[in-house]
């Protein structure tokens, strides 16, 4: 997938230790995006992570990417979801209905929130 198809935006915040993915504006993400968004998380160097997800601007995430993400365990210590409208709260509680794995994961409507409950995970 090249630079300019991507429709997430990874970044590493050192001075807290999280991984967070952007998604675009309208973006989609399929089951494509969600490995190279799980690459890019991995290719960070940081083992396991503690990644903010931000699906406020996000039009869909398909049922294949949301089972992936689910089943990434070996690469984030917990996420938090970060959700606005109705719709990606709905988006966040698909995740959270999801098997649960061996993570945490939390979804929230406030940054600030999702990012201390993220400082809070060992």
């Amino acid at each position: 997938m090249a630079a300019e198809e991507k429709c997430y935006e990874i970044t590493w915040d050192e001075a807290t230790g999280i991984a967070r993915t952007d998604w675009l504006p309208g973006a989609v993400c399929g089951i494509e995006e969600a490995r190279a968004v799980d690459a890019e998380i991995k290719a960070l160097g940081q083992d396991k992570v503690r990644s903010l997800v931000d699906l406020r601007e996000v039009a869909s995430i398909d049922r294949p990417a949301r089972e992936f993400f689910m089943d990434r365990n070996p690469n984030y210590r917990a996420v938090a979801l970060v959700a606005g409208s109705a719709s990606t709260r709905m988006l966040a509680n698909f995740f959270l209905g999801l098997k649960r794995g061996s993570i945490p994961v939390k979804m929230f409507t406030s940054e600030a929130d999702a990012v201390t409950w993220l400082e809070a995970q060992p």
